[in-house]
């Protein structure tokens, strides 16, 4: 295969092309249009409005109940905002439940302090649908629910949906966007609320953009498809996030020294994230919500200090059981779909543990661990032709006391008793799922060589993010590289850099949390070939992030 050699202008269009998109779909892709549809297709959007509204206008007590992830929580601060802008915080009530002690959904501990606090009216952010029995407790004590979420509903005769007041979701109408995240659902319940009433709280139009910084962030951090109205919120959360208002992410932008100016999504999802999600992991989601929607400088810092604590135990828990697990998996046959567990095994990061698994074995994994409750929960990450929620459906009944998610990944938890036997009705249930894999884009590595390691390549480049699902970073393959300097770096010298050379250019290189065999064949005076992607160097330039030796 002779290796391209594209100008920036080329290299775009053979990205563009690569998408079989028309002429106007180019164009309409690189410069999305802010452009919010029709929201009253969503069935029950009117009646959340009208029930919204009504508690504004008789005082009454509202509860924002969100999930404890990178989806509930900015989700949670957008309603926080929209409240704060019509003036009416002081009614508004935020609870997230604790991952430890709750886990994952609505539950009767968060219905009993909420009622405490005399609310009438409560508003779901990334959760609710599959809570049946929770959506009836809270009628039964005269408290309204507004369901807003994206999770897979649970398919009769299992419950379908919960019985709240209104059920704002996308499979409940007919709205376009049928994969958005939850804190999407969350924008449009608010934008849906302003195109009524906006003028009557003195909103000015368009005031709502400035929210899209939390919608775009959910948008990368949950993984839900990249196009459509999900890339325009992604696109234009991005630009607001560059010019974001909020104290506290440019507090933990300094301490990370990030550059406002140029992030990236890569960025948001690799640093700002996984800080965020620490917080539910290791400690109390509250600090989270509570670094994005704080306006004090001095408890933003504290809180941004505290994260940075948390999250490196975190990753020093999270590699202390990927090496265990290592250990328990290397005398064994995989199937499709792996259990595996211990005990003494810490729930709250396991989503992580499976991520890792899951990308070095190319199986879905399932890992567990005992919660203080004594209930074994784990977590789920899902190779692409699996489908967490569809397979959870397919289960026998009493297989797991409960469990919820979407496609890529999912929560689950199981009695002591039946886990031993989850790993053979997973691969029973699976095969009962008719699930086609999702279409991720044309993920095949463009031949080339080191010429395109400019600005302006990447600046071409650059025009088609934000990258993540169904838009993915395009890949280059770059062959017979001389490496001719390499340096380990990193607090425990756990990253690669090098420069290489081909007849072509120069380009350094590096390498996150390189592997041994990786280390290995990387040395100076090495001629390797991989596959690599292209962004901005650290300071200034580019650089190529080896993804893979071929």
């Amino acid at each position: 295969m002779t290796p391209t050699t594209p100008n920036p202008d080329e290299l775009q269009k053979i990205l563009l092309d690569r998408l079989n998109l028309s002429d106007k779909e180019k164009k309409e892709f690189i410069f999305p249009e802010y452009k919010i549809g029709d929201l009253s297709l969503f069935e029950d959007m009117n009646i959340a409005v009208d029930r919204l509204y009504q508690a504004i206008k008789n005082g009454e007590q509202i509860g924002i109940y969100s999930d404890y992830d990178c989806d509930g929580i900015p989700g949670a601060v957008v309603l926080i905002d929209f409240f704060k802008a019509i003036k009416y915080i002081e009614n508004v009530h935020v609870y997230i439940p604790d991952r430890h002690d709750e886990g994952y959904g609505l539950s009767k501990l968060g219905i009993d302090e909420l009622e405490k606090k005399d609310v009438s009216l409560i508003i779901t952010v990334d959760l609710g649908i599959t809570a049946i029995s929770e959506v009836a407790d809270a009628r039964s004590r005269n408290i309204d629910v507004i369901v807003t979420d994206h999770h897979e509903p649970l398919s009769p005769p299992a419950g379908g949906l919960p019985a709240a007041l209104a059920v704002v979701h996308p499979k409940k109408g007919t709205y376009p966007n049928q994969d958005p995240c939850g804190a999407t659902m969350a924008f449009y319940l608010v934008c849906a609320f302003l195109e009524k009433h906006k003028d009557e709280f003195g909103i000015k139009e368009g005031w709502e953009k400035w929210l899209l910084d939390m919608v775009g962030f959910a948008t990368l951090s949950d993984m839900v498809p990249l196009v459509g109205e999900n890339r325009m919120l992604a696109s234009y959360g991005m630009m607001v996030m560059k010019k974001t208002r909020r104290i506290g992410l440019r507090t933990l932008f300094g301490e990370q020294r990030m550059n406002i100016e140029r992030l990236t999504e890569t960025d948001l999802t690799f640093t700002v994230a996984p800080r965020l999600n620490a917080a539910s992991r290791m400690s109390s989601p509250m600090l989270a919500f509570a670094l994005l929607s704080t306006e004090d400088q001095r408890e933003a810092l504290v809180i941004a200090k505290e994260l940075e604590k948390i999250n490196n135990e975190r990753k020093t828990l999270v590699a202390r059981i990927v090496k265990e697990s290592h250990k328990k998996l290397d005398a064994r046959d995989l199937p499709e779909i792996v259990v595996l567990g211990d005990l003494s095994w810490r729930p709250a990061v396991l989503g992580l543990v499976a991520n890792k698994l899951q990308e070095t074995y190319n199986r879905s994994f399932f890992v567990w661990g005992e919660s203080g409750d004594g209930f074994i929960k784990g977590s789920c990450r899902m190779l692409d032709e699996h489908h967490a929620a569809y397979i959870f459906q397919a289960l026998p009944e009493g297989v797991l006391l409960h469990a919820g998610g979407h496609q890529a990944a999912g929560g689950f938890a199981v009695a002591k008793e039946k886990i031993h036997f989850l790993e053979e009705e997973l691969n029973k249930a699976v095969k009962n799922v008719n699930h086609t894999a999702e279409e991720k884009g044309n993920t095949d590595a463009i031949s080339t060589n080191l010429s395109v390691a400019t600005t302006r390549h990447l600046e071409k480049l650059r025009t088609l993010a934000p990258f993540g699902v169904g838009n993915p970073e395009p890949l280059f393959l770059f062959e017979n590289v001389k490496v001719f300097i390499t340096k380990m770096f990193g607090k425990n010298k756990e990253h690669l850099e090098c420069n290489l050379e081909d007849s072509f250019g120069k380009a350094t290189a590096f390498n996150f949390f390189t592997d041994p065999d990786m280390k290995e064949k990387i040395f100076a005076g090495a001629s390797i070939s991989f596959v690599g992607t292209l962004e901005a160097g650290w300071r200034g330039g580019v650089r190529i992030r080896i993804q893979a030796l071929v």
